[in-house]
């Protein structure tokens, strides 16, 4: 069963507190025919002597050095260097369970899949389990392109390449995009069009660390946000040409992403000469007859993007002074 080679890529940066970790319960796979190449991104702690460190004890590790460019120039140098016949990456401070990819190999070659994927879980830094598998049934389900949208613009689907395994000819077609964040969504939304649909294997096999330097917790990021609203217009756009008939779940996804903006957006940043923040508030004014009407919308997404597109700055002074109160 284990005749093919898998390559995992791993992007490294700064991660000496979880890199063994995560390298460990990789080499621990119960799927043995790996090759693991490890991309130390211009590290400038110890993360580039632990990966060099695991290489002389496993031969299955290919060690990678190279000046700091980002996640995707990380990942794009391990695309072009893998030489299996599937490829799947990994985050350096998560951890795959150690069936995660006999699982994966399973199901892609029972069903002649070009991409599967499986449940992950969030925890926190002391173990504590923030979010859990969106679905555990065990079972091995295909998804067909136009659902899987759908599931994505109804945050539902699974956007991350860490849960996922890809036919490598079909992965090699493709890079991921430089010098931005989210990108991940970018590219899931180019190979979903290149595919018939996704088998999903319905258990948690990936655990995320939400840690508290991560972008998930290190408060407004005004490049992710932007990316953020710069994926949603993407995302717009292939509903229109694709899949029109999700055209009320794409006008979700395009209003949630500027409410997210908005609500994380500090108020020293709402100013006219911010020409980001001003657009995205000319657009939701704009439409407010599609948000109002949107059935996908909660009465709450509609409440706050009524409040903030009349009142941005005073709705934001409130809202904080009401969170200050609340922590003390």
């Amino acid at each position: 069963m284990f005749e093919e080679k898998i390559s995992i890529v791993v992007p490294v940066y700064n991660v000496e507190k979880y890199l063994d970790n995560t390298i460990t319960h990789i080499l621990n796979q119960t799927y043995k025919n790996l090759e693991v190449i490890l991309v130390d991104d211009g590290s400038t702690d110890s993360s580039g002597q632990i990966i060099d460190k695991y290489a002389s004890m496993d031969s299955r590790i290919v060690p990678v050095h190279k000046p700091n460019g980002g996640s995707s120039t990380a990942r794009n140098k391990g695309i072009e260097l893998a030489s299996g016949d599937y490829i799947g990456f990994l985050d350096a401070d998560d951890t795959a369970d150690e069936t995660m990819y006999e699982a994966l190999y399973k199901a892609a070659k029972e069903n002649d899949a070009t991409i599967v994927q499986c449940m992950s879980r969030d925890f926190d830094e002391d173990g504590n389990l923030l979010k859990d598998a969106y679905k555990s049934s065990g079972k091995v389900t295909f998804i067909p392109k136009d659902e899987n949208f759908r599931l994505l613009m109804m945050h539902e689907g699974d956007s991350s390449f860490c849960t996922k395994l890809i036919k490598a000819d079909f992965c090699k077609q493709f890079r991921f995009p430089e010098n931005k964040l989210n990108e991940d969504f970018e590219l899931v939304m180019e190979m979903l069009l290149k595919v018939d649909g996704v088998y999903s294997v319905e258990e948690a096999h990936y655990d995320i660390l939400i840690r508290s330097g991560s972008n998930q917790r290190s408060g407004f990021k005004p490049n992710l946000y932007e990316a953020v609203i710069d994926n949603s217009d993407m995302a717009l756009n292939i509903c229109e040409s694709h899949f029109p008939q999700w055209k009320q779940q794409a006008l979700r996804f395009w209003f949630f992403q500027r409410l997210m903006f908005l609500l994380h957006i500090p108020v020293e940043l709402m100013k006219k000469d911010n020409t980001y923040y001003m657009t995205v508030i000319k657009q939701v004014k704009e439409g407010r007859s599609l948000w109002k009407t949107n059935p996908f919308l909660l009465p709450k997404e509609k409440r706050n993007l009524m409040i903030l597109s009349v009142c941005p700055k005073f709705s934001k002074r409130v809202h904080g002074l009401i969170m200050k109160i609340k922590r003390k």
